[in-house]
């Protein structure tokens, strides 16, 4: 006879393979949003800084009078 435990079922000897499985999965998944999301932080501040950037050249060509006040309010919408 066979009792409760035995044979492949998913209770059985196959069900420790399956729940290795889907522990390794899942682990592997939140590594990768892990991963995912470290990249698009560093994406996010190097957006902030070259914006920065383009402010802070769009600033010294109007204080040296290569442009307009008019010129540098637009450029500072269109960086934002």
């Amino acid at each position: 006879m066979m009792g409760i435990g035995h044979g492949s079922g998913m209770f059985g000897f196959g069900g420790g393979s399956f729940m290795m499985i889907v522990i390794i999965l899942l682990v592997g998944y939140l590594i990768y949003l892990g991963v995912n999301n470290q990249q698009s932080s560093t994406q996010n501040r190097n957006d902030q800084q070259n914006n920065s950037d383009a402010l802070e050249i769009a600033k010294s060509r109007l204080a040296r009078g290569e442009i307009t006040a008019e010129e540098y309010e637009q450029i500072k919408q269109q960086i934002s």
